[in-house]
């Protein structure tokens, strides 16, 4: 196996150097002009420079990435587990029999050296990502390609020696590097449609020689409904994968793959088992507990039949043997940005209102009781000019400051037993939104 040549420094290093040659300043009565002069970039860099500027120099142009989360046309990735960073660059050669150009430089000493090529006819990279899938101590380049009619194959490369090895080539829609049996090995979950626009994921691990496809499993939805594949967790510490897809009626069916005898297995049942109405809430471990749940909505009661339908999401935790047992609910504001865990009890007689306006907007719980609807709890988001002076306001609850909103809350009388303030501190959170660049 190549050894690369010792630990390179990064490019932060190269940031703090031209910071502090900006920021230095001189001594009165002295007068150095090497104050004023950038910092010479370290001998590595200056040679991987000279590499990828003879590079475009030929007429190569730089083609990034365009989706998934290495988006960057030079990416520096640790690439074999020693310490140092080999220089993954993605070009393109118009003209080309093969226009796609994927170099490997790795650090020999204090420079770079070009080590090896991978090439393809398409003109462009949808996605890269890299993971050891064979054991062997090097992160493969998995490469996802589409070409014309949106067509998109995945090529995953060995770049072990100085001439590139590719381990598969299928057509995918989404996929997944996972260790799904907890042997500590990565394997892959390649999502594809069948002749039939079904999605069936097809299940690859390294035998020793090759990456090998095992068992084929078809699930719930149809390639045009498929929503988002995410790596979870089950109730018994099990790696699973979660995929859910949504219906044009508006339903999210969630499929659970595990591993189970080598085979892929849907612990969930599919169609046949959870379909919930879809909020745009994805499969998350909402407690904190390492264990993913999936958002099932339900309404709560409403106030005006022909009005808008508010929803708790029951969080249901799912077993390798497919039972699931709900661990929390709560009532998801995303306009607002905040989530609320509802206490046991509010589930037959609270009903949710909103209102929305220039400074923001309010949401009110209410205890239907009756023939009488009492308001118990006001939760505001504020986002306008006076938004601290009307979370100030006597009676409120300050929740939490961030920079262009401010949470409040209020309780009434009519709540006694519904919440306390204690409670509802407690029970507040904001909604973190999901840093996603695009899928694989």
């Amino acid at each position: 196996m190549r050894r690369s040549g010792g630990v390179r420094r990064t490019g932060a290093l190269l940031c703090a150097l031209l910071c502090a040659a900006l920021l230095t300043g001189c001594m009165p009565g002295a007068f150095d002009e090497s104050l004023y002069r950038l910092p010479k970039l370290p001998a590595e860099y200056e040679s991987l420079e000279k590499l990828i500027d003879e590079l475009t120099a030929s007429g190569a142009e730089y083609a990034a990435p365009t989706s998934g989360g290495n988006l960057q046309s030079v990416q520096m990735v640790d690439l074999n587990g020693d310490g140092a960073e080999e220089a993954v660059a993605f070009f393109r050669r118009a003209g080309d029999e093969k226009p796609m150009k994927i170099y490997v430089f790795r650090a020999v000493g204090d420079s770079y050296e070009r080590d090896c090529l991978i090439e393809g006819t398409s003109s462009s990279i949808y996605s890269i990502s890299y993971t050891d899938l064979n054991g062997d101590g090097w992160r493969e380049l998995l490469v996802g390609i589409r070409g014309d009619l949106d067509v998109q194959n995945l090529s995953v490369w060995s770049v072990a020696s100085a001439q590139p090895r590719q381990l598969l080539l299928t057509g995918y829609s989404r996929y997944a590097a996972r260790d799904m049996d907890g042997d500590g090995r990565q394997e892959l979950v390649v999502l594809r449609s069948d002749e039939e626009n079904r999605v069936v994921a097809d299940h690859y691990a390294w035998d020793g020689a090759e990456l090998a496809l095992g068992a084929s499993l078809r699930l719930s939805g149809t390639l045009s409904e498929l929503g988002r594949l995410s790596a979870g967790t089950l109730s018994g510490g099990e790696n699973a994968l979660f995929v859910t897809s949504v219906t044009e009626e508006g339903t999210a069916i969630t499929d659970v793959l595990t591993l189970d005898g080598g085979a892929l297995r849907n612990v969930t049942g599919g169609a046949a088992g959870e379909m919930f109405r879809f909020l745009d809430l994805y499969p998350a471990d909402v407690n904190g507990d390492g264990v993913t749940e999936v958002p099932e909505p339900l309404p709560f009661a409403q106030l005006d039949p022909e009005g808008t339908v508010y929803y708790r999401i029951r969080w249901r935790q799912y077993d390798a043997a497919g039972s699931s047992a709900v661990v929390r609910e709560t009532y998801q504001d995303t306009q607002g940005g905040w989530s609320l865990t509802l206490p046991a009890g509010w589930e037959a007689d609270v009903a949710v209102s909103r209102t929305s306006g220039a400074e923001g907007s309010a949401v009110t719980f209410s205890r239907i009781g009756g023939q009488e609807t009492v308001p118990f709890l006001t939760v505001y988001a504020f986002t306008g000019y006076n938004r601290t002076a009307l979370s100030s306001r006597v009676g409120r609850i300050a929740l939490s400051k961030q920079a262009e909103v401010t949470y409040a809350a209020e309780l009434y009388d009519g709540g006694a037993g519904m919440i306390d303030e204690q409670t509802l501190r407690e029970s507040f959170n904001l909604i973190v939104a999901e840093w996603t660049t695009g899928e694989y």
